[in-house]
């Protein structure tokens, strides 16, 4: 029994009484979600009223596009392949994605008015932030993995970040880590698995590298989960690091409050913008925890990173050159470091 589409639409019922209007809503809306299969059977769900009209065209789009042909029963399978596509790193949701753009366009905003830099209104710290590359990404060879890594420092970077978790062995990814360590001598070198790992998993790979001297292993295991970092954290002594795409200030207090985590990587892009961002960095200021910067967006996180005492190292990532190429000005990088531009407001501009 084949799945042949999926449509979604929202709908709004007039309430017999005012006082029944939730939260003061005018009417009560909520997203009704049908699935139709070849044999002419079909299923009703329905969902709550937050964002319905953008949950209602996330259903009849990419998800129904996801979904076509797929065997209706097997809904294990259903839902494991649409976390993985749409949401792998347990984010929350398209309002926060859609408040950190509002914000950073505020104080875009707010920077021009004031004819000042966004990083000099947020306290102008510093002029410049050190940048380090990920440059270390799965589909590389070794080979072309070393040669990435060694480019990027003799560039300048502060350090490399290769990924693991990928799809490859543990076995081979402890490999892979040590052909880079021998290549790169001293400098420092991270990791990152995008959620990749069990603890288990996670706490054998930190075993197999031990010796290494790894800066930090960023998101190493499923989910973010917190308590699941908390133990991986007692049994490793690699510095972990998480929190480049987490859109929840209450999870960045509650990995704190629960000593999970030795870097935070909150992302302006992600966390609900600098307003979010700033309230980040105070708690780990107030922690003693570093951050460093991490999911890319380096020019959206750059005036804060540079303007709270408290902001560490930016991450350049190499996967995002097509990104970069929409930019019609971005800050500049010197030797090693991420300039803080003159100009008023965030410091870039996108092309037409």
């Amino acid at each position: 029994m084949k799945i042949t589409g999926v449509e979604a639409c929202v709908e709004q019922i007039k309430p017999q009484r005012a006082a029944e209007a939730y939260a003061g809503q005018e009417t009560l809306t909520f997203v009704r979600c049908r699935v139709i299969t070849a044999d002419g059977l079909e299923g009703v769900g329905m969902t709550g009223r937050f964002l319905a009209d953008q949950v209602a065209h996330l259903l009849n789009g990419a998800i129904a596009a996801t979904l076509q042909g797929t065997a209706a029963l097997d809904i294990e399978a259903a839902t494991a392949t649409l976390t993985r596509k749409f949401n792998p790193r347990a984010s929350t949701g398209v309002f926060v994605s859609a408040l950190s753009a509002l914000d950073l366009a505020l104080w875009d905003l707010k920077g021009k008015a004031l004819g000042q830099p966004v990083a000099r209104l947020i306290g102008g710290a510093r002029n410049a932030v050190p940048a380090y590359a990920t440059v270390g990404l799965p589909g590389f060879t070794e080979s072309e993995l070393i040669a990435a890594c060694v480019e990027a420092l003799a560039a300048g970077f502060h350090g490399v970040k290769i990924l693991v978790g990928a799809g490859r062995s543990l076995a081979e990814d402890a490999q892979r880590i040590r052909a880079v360590r021998r290549a790169i001598g001293e400098a420092a070198l991270m990791l990152d698995a995008n959620c990749a790992y069990s603890v288990a998993e996670a706490r054998r790979l930190t075993a197999l590298v031990a010796d290494c001297d790894i800066a930090f292993f960023e998101e190493p295991l499923r989910g973010n989960d917190i308590r699941a970092l908390a133990e991986l954290r007692r049994a490793s002594a690699i510095p972990l690091a998480s929190g480049q795409m987490i859109q929840s200030v209450t999870w960045f207090r509650d990995v704190l409050a629960a000593g999970a985590l030795d870097i935070l990587q909150p992302n302006a892009a992600f966390c609900g913008g600098i307003t979010n961002m700033l309230r980040i960095l105070a708690l780990a200021e107030a922690h003693g925890v570093p951050v460093t910067g991490a999911g890319g967006f380096e020019a959206a996180n750059l005036p804060v990173m540079a303007g709270h005492a408290h902001g560490g190292m930016l991450e350049v990532h190499g996967a995002h050159g097509a990104i970069k190429a929409r930019f019609a000005t971005h800050p500049e990088f010197c030797n090693g470091t991420l300039l803080v531009p003159a100009t008023a407001g965030l410091g870039f501009s996108l092309k037409p």
